[in-house]
């Protein structure tokens, strides 16, 4: 019996975490990326190093999670390399600021939202 209890826990606990990794892009989630975007863009144009790495991180965690859906998702390959693009210019950006080149990462930020764009053309439901 203790057997058994201790199997039944074992499966709810991986069913769990089965449901938990599931990912969900909705509406409020494509917001928050915009969002952050937009946050890059202003600590950028500001030369905000601070305020870039944090929404560089914060997006390049979305994006993981947008790569996830599609993955997931299958028969999307042109949104997992839009993402996978998204997330290089992201990292680039970093490091761009990292090394002061503002207006590089200003260019990179806009090559950003044109993915982002992109993307949205494919598969964004009306």
């Amino acid at each position: 019996m203790r057997k058994l209890v201790i199997l039944g826990a074992t499966l709810l606990a991986v069913a769990g975490s089965v449901i938990s990794a599931q990912i969900e892009i909705d509406d409020d989630f494509m917001r928050s990326v915009e969002d952050s975007n937009k946050s890059l863009a202003n600590h950028i144009a500001i030369k905000d190093t601070k305020g870039v790495s944090i929404d560089t991180k914060e997006l390049s965690e979305m994006f993981a999670q947008v790569e996830a859906f599609y993955a997931t998702k299958g028969d999307a390959q042109d949104a997992l390399d839009i993402t996978k693009k998204s997330r290089q210019l992201i990292a680039d950006i970093d490091k761009s600021v990292a090394s002061k080149d503002f207006d590089g990462a200003n260019v990179m930020a806009s090559d950003l939202s044109r993915a982002c764009k992109s993307c949205h053309n494919f598969y964004k439901k009306s």
